[in-house]
């Protein structure tokens, strides 16, 4: 029974992580730095949650007032355009990317 439960985790991780290469990585690439941009939430917002709730507002209504980025990136690369994942997806794939790109949880 646990390796039956410890598979269909593992199955699931897997699934999600699949998901997040196909509805980010698709577009950003996978040189992409995505811990600069973690780097800059974490200093900004601190908090998992607050992160999170930024991140989840900027990619459902993109504004320069919600970006953490530099004016001069997006006058480079532009704005992002909206999300058009659903509320429950579009927060999976932020929780993905959070613990794959959080520096402070890989310190300990």
């Amino acid at each position: 029974m646990v390796k039956k439960t410890a598979l269909f985790i593992l199955f699931c991780t897997l699934l999600n992580a699949w998901e997040f290469d196909k509805n980010c990585l698709v577009c950003h690439g996978e040189d992409f730095k995505f811990h600069i941009i973690m780097n800059k939430y974490t200093l900004k917002y601190s908090s998992e949650q607050r992160i999170k709730e930024a991140i989840f507002e900027y990619l459902k209504e993109p504004d320069i007032n919600k970006s953490i980025l530099p004016p001069e990136y997006i006058k480079k690369f532009g704005l992002k355009q909206k999300s058009n994942l659903d509320d429950e997806k579009l927060k999976k794939m932020i929780d993905i990317y959070y613990k794959r790109f959080n520096q402070q949880s890989k310190i300990y």
